[in-house]
């Protein structure tokens, strides 16, 4: 746009300078209309500058060194001409900051893609705060405030920690207290002390015995995963990777966990893949995070009876 205004007070000083040396009706129409020329770009454009706006999206997630793109798009309210739309996008990731400025066409459904560095793992901001709507000539612009953002996570892949000998390899069911309905049950002879509704009436006329149908639930875990604060993005990426691998074994059998980053960093309990991937958001975002369920919350001086190690070095302890 700063092309077209050089360009416009170049012509109009020529046309001038043309008009005083030669005073003829046409070198007179000629400045009257290079005049002219900047009201009436402003007042045509005027709709067109009120009603162009964009829009901003981008995957929540990505793998690191996938490929993906944080899109730009161009609509309107209402069909009015103007000119170019100019973006100044601002990319913040580990605390640098950086900002890049585009150029849009103002014609609806225009789409740009910028591509999403994926390198290493982390979280990237994305923020529009104030788009300019130029003319159709190019002689004005108007700011608009929109206040776009957007956030992508790059997940790390998945690495297997050296050590791994400590890991459960399944869920062991214990008896439920205080007897009562559940999913898993075994069957037993009847022992003193055992509850008169907890008999198996049909085996136990079977087997000329009392047979007792004992309900069995998980017990309440106190698992924990501690996670080792990281010095740069190279120990971050092998640490979330042990950590990714560590949450896909322990949910694929089941396995509640709680995690904590660093020694007095605040518990959180993990017990389905979205409470996983939601606190890896929360946690490179520097919220705090809770106990997903107070209930099963473990109490304050309580140890935990599995604890597992992991950090972004060439050794992990389980």
């Amino acid at each position: 746009m700063g092309t077209r205004r050089i360009t416009y007070v170049i012509v109009l000083v020529a046309a001038v300078v043309f008009y005083a040396l030669y005073p003829y009706w046409f070198s007179w129409y000629l400045m009257i209309l290079m005049v002219l020329m900047a009201p009436f770009d402003f007042f045509f454009s005027i709709p067109g500058m009120h009603t162009k706006r964009v829009a901003l999206s981008a995957p929540r997630f990505l793998e690191q060194g996938a490929s993906g793109a944080l899109v730009i798009t161009t609509y309107q309210r209402q069909s009015f001409p103007s000119g170019r739309i100019k973006v100044r996008l601002t990319v913040a990731c580990d605390d640098v900051v950086t900002s890049r400025r585009l150029f849009c066409d103002p014609d609806a459904g225009s789409r740009y893609e910028i591509a999403i560095d994926t390198l290493h793992s982390g979280l990237n901001f994305f923020n529009i705060k104030r788009i300019h709507i130029a003319s159709v000539i190019g002689l004005f612009s108007a700011p608009v405030t929109v206040n776009l953002k957007a956030s992508v996570l790059i997940l790390p892949a998945p690495v297997k920690p050296p050590n791994i000998v400590s890991l459960p390899r399944g869920v062991i069911l214990r008896p439920k207290p205080g007897g009562g309905f559940a999913e898993d049950s075994d069957l037993r002879h009847y022992r003193k002390g055992d509850p008169v509704r907890s008999i198996h009436w049909k085996l136990s006329a079977k087997y000329d015995s009392v047979i007792i149908q004992e309900p069995l639930v998980p017990p309440p875990h106190s698992r924990l995963v501690y996670i080792a604060k990281w010095n740069g993005a190279s120990e971050r990426d092998l640490t979330l990777g042990r950590l990714r691998w560590i949450s896909a074994y322990l949910l694929k059998w089941d396995l509640a966990y709680y995690v904590r980053l660093g020694d007095d960093g605040p518990v959180a309990e993990i017990t389905c893949e979205k409470e996983h991937m939601d606190y890896l958001f929360r946690m490179l975002c520097g919220e705090e995070h809770s106990i997903a369920r107070d209930n099963r919350k473990p109490a304050m001086g309580e140890r935990f009876s599995w604890v597992f190690r992991i950090d972004g070095k060439g050794e992990t302890e389980g």
